[in-house]
């Protein structure tokens, strides 16, 4: 045991260099994990419950009497000041006497934990020697695995080259590839190889698929996207990256079919530019608007802590209080609105994000309005959610701001 907490006290420094093994000896450790068990359900509980009656019978209450008038007093009683200093030390030694045993139990199963992780780094490293002439890109997978169970200097140096050697035929099929068939390449290797006294460049990967994570958008790329956040009639939602500024930025793509035609692209412009002047604490906030080929997008503030609606399905219906909370934020936000002249038309759950604090914020601002005098909605047709519409929307007729309330 003293030998097996010697090596694994000089082992310490390859966990910082091999999260892997670090992983798989925590998972492994299986004396430290009973011992955990074990301390958690006896010192925190059970001590204190065979400990107090002890130290009550060690350190009994002191009997004093307290003089009233003259002669007259009367019998008082109070604790041992003892009995909390001793329970204090009991409690102490127990805890650091638990946890040392804990830590000495991890580090004699530190040796083990290298030695098995070694083991398997060797079983890869063989499995990739078997693949290497047949199937480089898994050979060099199984290489890359093998060196983060690896440990020892020189396996992982040897490692290293076979690596290197992994990524060089990798890149040879690659131009082979690319001169049997007549393009750039099939492959896109990360460092320059010779192939026939040829110095072959790296090839850079194609453009992510407009729409797609990676993907920029706007002028020089400012925008780029990172993932879909969410998707509706409105359009489809991703959380993107504002290289210029490096800030998160909700980027929403306005349907396809409402923006085939210029006239409608510029009156998004324009109101755009008019939802961009909404300026209040529980409006989600319009950043730019932005053309990019065919597709049209708004940058709008970017709020993490997810939709009311999800809120709601969560945990249920909102306590009398919390509702007044929001409710009283979004109805300054809808007043706020209203005196700009711009009316929501589709106030719902699903619409107001919450940030991390708490605080609502209503978003598509006024996006029913844009696509609305896009399309030239007329009296007799319909704009919202059947759920959330007013009477007068239900009816066809023209909307105002008491629409919204």
């Amino acid at each position: 045991m003293i030998r097996a907490v010697r090596q694994g006290a000089r082992l310490l420094p390859v966990l910082g260099r091999n999260p892997a093994v670090a992983a798989r000896w925590l998972a492994g450790a299986r004396g430290a994990q009973a011992a955990l068990v074990l301390f958690l359900l006896t010192v925190p509980v059970g001590l204190p419950a065979v400990l107090e009656p002890a130290l009550a019978d060690m350190y009994p209450p002191i009997r004093t009497k307290k003089k009233l008038i003259g002669p007259i007093s009367i019998p008082t009683t109070r604790t041992d000041p003892r009995r909390e200093e001793r329970r204090r030390q009991v409690m102490a030694g127990a805890w650091s006497g638990g946890l040392a045993c804990i830590a000495l139990l991890l580090l004699a199963a530190l040796p083990k934990a290298v030695a098995c992780a070694e083991q398997e780094s060797a079983q890869r490293e063989e499995r990739g020697d078997s693949l290497l002439g047949q199937l480089p890109m898994q050979s060099l997978e199984l290489y890359r695995s093998a060196l983060g169970l690896a440990s020892d200097p020189e396996h992982k140096a040897a490692l290293g080259e076979k690596i290197r050697k992994a990524e060089s035929l990798l890149a040879r099929a690659s131009v082979v590839a690319a001169k049997e068939w007549n393009v750039d390449a099939l492959a896109f290797p990360q460092q320059a190889v010779e192939l026939d006294g040829t110095l072959i460049e790296p090839v850079a990967p194609p453009s992510p698929e407009p729409g797609s994570p990676g993907a920029v958008v706007g002028t020089d790329g400012r925008y780029r996207l990172e993932r879909e956040v969410g998707h509706g009639g409105m359009g489809v939602v991703y959380q993107a990256l504002d290289t210029a500024l490096d800030r998160a930025v909700a980027l929403k793509e306005l349907p396809l079919h409402l923006t085939a035609r210029s006239d409608l692209a510029r009156r998004f412009r324009q109101e755009a530019r008019l939802l961009a002047r909404l300026s209040h604490p529980n409006i989600v906030q319009v950043y730019d608007f932005i053309e990019d080929g065919n597709r049209l997008w708004i940058a709008m503030e970017f709020v993490d802590g997810g939709t009311l609606a999800d809120a709601i399905d969560r945990s249920g219906a909102l306590a009398p209080t919390e509702a007044m909370r929001l409710g009283r934020q979004l109805a300054a936000a809808l007043g706020f609105a209203h005196e700009q002249g711009v009316i929501h038309r589709d106030v719902k759950p699903i619409n107001v994000l919450l940030k991390a604090d708490g605080v609502p914020k209503i978003t598509d601002f006024g996006l029913a309005k844009l696509l609305e005098s896009s399309v030239h909605t007329q009296e007799g047709s319909l704009l919202g959610s059947a759920r959330y519409m007013s009477p007068e929307q239900a009816a066809g007729r023209p909307a105002d701001g008491r629409s919204d309330v």
